[in-house]
């Protein structure tokens, strides 16, 4: 069991290089870095994955392997004014040790004892033990350290990249950010850490007026935030019943929001119609006028004289 351990670690071990990431006309991002394609790795954690896809019932959950189109969502949030990400990192599908425990040593956002006290085993359980870049969806999955401030994310979904983001952009405003952190431990205070993250994606996405994104936010971030309330639930599998009620909640928001685009887009197609000039129709004369003839001239419409008398006879 060691040496099969020992294997797969040393596979994830040469995705930790990293490549510039393929943007389509974005270009490579300082904050960001994606991990080099491991196929036997990325399968393995896809395997790994399957409960956290069929919780969340979605196949792109955890699936390592992240297109160039979620990066771009990313990229254009990162530069985006109201995304309070500076100097925040974000690794896709990678698994860079090195990388954490540096950031770990000089991310002076957060105190250098909480950092030590808090930090360091947490980063070495998440990010060098217990690597994402494997064990995503079964023992860990995309998240947020704000010890290293570091994102970390495996899904091919927007909404929960975002959400990750949501995570540091909350971070990022608070003045005592390990106290901040270490207060997750209290009940419930995760509850609201996670609303926070989710009220950025959403908020997010309304304000770029990407509809079709924000729909599937509500599919999948309001199962997600249902794990959480279910952990609370004295009895076993209370994430998998708190995940089922956040199904029927957000997909009836993502129905009800989804009927109000479709009424709008309705209602301004039909405005427009209404605005819209119409041509007056044009008429023709079934019988053709046909010129009057030469030889017919043709009859007046004056009054007619009257007619003098004959003159008498002389005798």
């Amino acid at each position: 069991m060691r040496k099969i351990l020992a294997w797969l670690l040393a596979l994830s071990l040469v995705g930790c290089a990293t490549i510039p990431p393929p943007y389509v006309g974005e270009g490579p991002h300082p904050q960001v870095t994606r991990g080099h394609p491991v196929p036997p790795v990325d399968a393995l954690g896809n395997v790994f994955a399957l409960l956290s896809k069929l919780i969340l019932w979605n196949w792109k959950m955890d699936n390592h392997d992240i297109s160039a189109q979620t990066e771009g969502y990313l990229v254009r949030y990162i530069d985006a004014p109201v995304s309070n990400a500076d100097g925040t990192h974000f690794s896709l599908n990678e698994y860079a040790p090195g990388r954490a425990l540096s950031r770990l040593v000089h991310n002076h956002k957060v105190a250098w004892p909480y950092r030590l006290l808090i930090g360091f085993p947490v980063t070495l359980i998440s990010d060098v033990l217990i690597p994402g870049r494997l064990f995503a969806g079964l023992l860990n999955g995309d998240s947020y350290n704000p010890y290293t401030d570091i994102v970390s994310v495996y899904s091919d979904l927007p909404p929960v990249l975002l959400h990750e983001a949501g995570h540091a952009h909350d971070f990022n405003k608070r003045r005592y950010k390990g106290t901040y952190a270490l207060i997750r431990i209290i009940p419930f205070v995760d509850l609201f850490q996670e609303y926070k993250a989710s009220e950025v994606a959403f908020t997010y996405l309304k304000d770029t007026g990407d509809e079709r994104q924000e729909i599937a936010a509500y599919k999948i971030l309001s199962p997600a935030y249902g794990t959480y309330v279910g952990a609370y639930v004295p009895f076993p599998g209370g994430s998998v019943v708190g995940a089922l009620f956040g199904h029927m909640i957000g997909r009836a928001k993502a129905d009800y929001q989804q009927r109000l685009y479709t009424e709008r887009d309705a209602a301004m197609s039909q405005a427009a119609t209404a605005h819209t000039p119409v041509a007056p129709p044009q008429t023709t004369n079934s019988t053709p006028t046909t010129p009057p003839s030469a030889a017919e001239p043709a009859p007046s419409t004056a009054p007619a004289q009257p007619q003098a008398e004959p003159a008498a006879a002389t005798p």
